[in-house]
């Protein structure tokens, strides 16, 4: 017999079955009720056979190996969470602004939209993502439509590519002129970001739009002066004419930018197979001026002598006749003041003034002679040359 035996009782014509040795050793008896059949069902279900010792050392390996597996994909889990949002964290530079998308749309508009410098955080992509804005940068876009080819090594060094026999359409740029001439005109604009949500995602492509702003604003210009005040003439008043336009263009349009006109450049000159021509006659224009300026200038300073000499000649004339006045004026006076002595006496009044005119005379007079009348009463003539050579001194004669 077996360690296990198993007892059934059956009823009338119940079959016995007895294993032998050979059979697991184990013994089944079985006893079963009135009406049984040889093949029976079992009311209730076996008890599994117990497990050896074997099969209990495995199946607990097992249950610590899920239960160890179970801990370590508990862990990485986790980690991965902490890692997602770790990846959220990002920092904005000091000269830039980000914008944080929602699923490819902005989150805001205009300034609110905007992230300063710092740290931030949002949810990794897809669901935020962010685009970083360098603040204060300037951006440069060349209008070379009409202007002529040039390549990258001639532009650095500075210097011109061969101009040709004439003016070549398919690949000399130009513009028309107001007088129905043709120029080469290049204009370069800086301008920075002033609203970053409507530069970057207003348009698809906000830059190719300030270029045809650009280039629509020198044609624009060019068709407004002639070829003469676009390239000498009137070059700053060119200039404000290009840029004017390009301000209204992008001010329509609304493309969130800004620019200073003073910052940016604009080339005007003619064509290159007639500057020689241009050159020539801006000479004769130059020496005509320098002609003229100079013929001004002489005028001015004839005028300005003349002027000069006239006043000297009034002034010099208004003093003479102060001085002529004031005279007659005092001598008018004086012989007003005299006039009753005269009257009294005319002949006394005569030889006083002959008398003190007389020691006046003599007063000054250096040599003096005197004059006596003849017998018979007639006076005496002296004559004296006052302009007469002087006498040079004759040496004593050696004796």
């Amino acid at each position: 017999m077996s360690d296990h035996d198993h007892s059934h009782s059956h009823g009338p014509n119940d079959h016995s079955h007895s294993h032998g040795p050979g059979a697991d050793d184990h013994s089944h008896s079985h006893s079963h009720g009135p009406g049984d059949h040889d093949h029976h069902h079992h009311s209730t279900a076996p008890e599994p056979p117990p497990e050896s010792p074997m099969e209990d050392a495995g199946t607990q390996a097992l249950s610590d190996a899920l239960k160890s597996s179970f801990v370590v994909v508990r862990l990485v889990m986790a980690g991965l969470i902490v890692l997602f949002f770790a990846s959220g964290i990002f920092t904005v530079g000091p000269q830039e602004v980000a914008v944080k998308l929602l699923f490819g749309a902005p989150t805001g508009t205009g300034a609110e939209a905007l992230l300063q410098p710092g740290l931030h955080w949002s949810f990794p992509y897809p669901v935020n993502e962010i685009v970083k804005i360098p603040k204060g940068q300037v951006h440069t876009v060349v209008s070379s439509v009409g202007w002529y080819p040039v390549t990258k090594e001639q532009e650095l060094s500075g210097q011109e590519p061969p101009a040709g026999g004439t003016l070549n359409p398919a690949n000399d740029g130009y513009t028309l002129t107001a007088d129905g001439n043709i120029m080469h005109v290049r204009a370069t604009l800086r301008y920075y970001i002033a609203d970053p949500v409507k530069y970057e995602f207003g348009f698809a492509a906000a830059s190719n739009l300030v270029q045809n702003a650009l280039n629509n604003a020198l044609h624009h210009a060019s068709a407004q002066f002639t070829v003469d005040k676009a390239t000498r003439q009137d070059i700053a008043a060119f200039k404000e004419k290009l840029m004017g336009r390009v301000q209204a263009l992008v001010a329509t349009q609304g493309l969130g930018i800004e620019f200073d006109p003073r910052n940016c450049d604009v080339v005007a000159i003619p064509p290159r197979q007639v500057k020689a021509a241009f050159d020539a006659v801006l000479e004769a224009e130059n020496d005509k001026r320098k002609t003229i300026n100079t013929a001004e200038g002489d005028a001015n300073t004839t005028l300005t002598k003349a002027q000069a000499d006239a006043d000297a000649v009034r002034n010099a004339g208004r003093v003479d006749a102060t001085r002529i006045v004031q005279s007659a004026s005092a001598d008018a006076e004086y012989f007003l003041a005299r006039l009753p002595e005269f009257k009294s006496n005319p002949q006394l009044f005569r030889d006083r003034r002959l008398t003190e005119t007389m020691a006046t005379v003599l007063a000054n007079a250096q040599e003096k002679y005197f004059l006596v009348e003849r017998a018979d009463g007639t006076p005496r003539e002296l004559r004296v040359l006052l302009n007469r050579e002087p006498i040079k001194p004759v040496a004593p004669a050696k004796p």
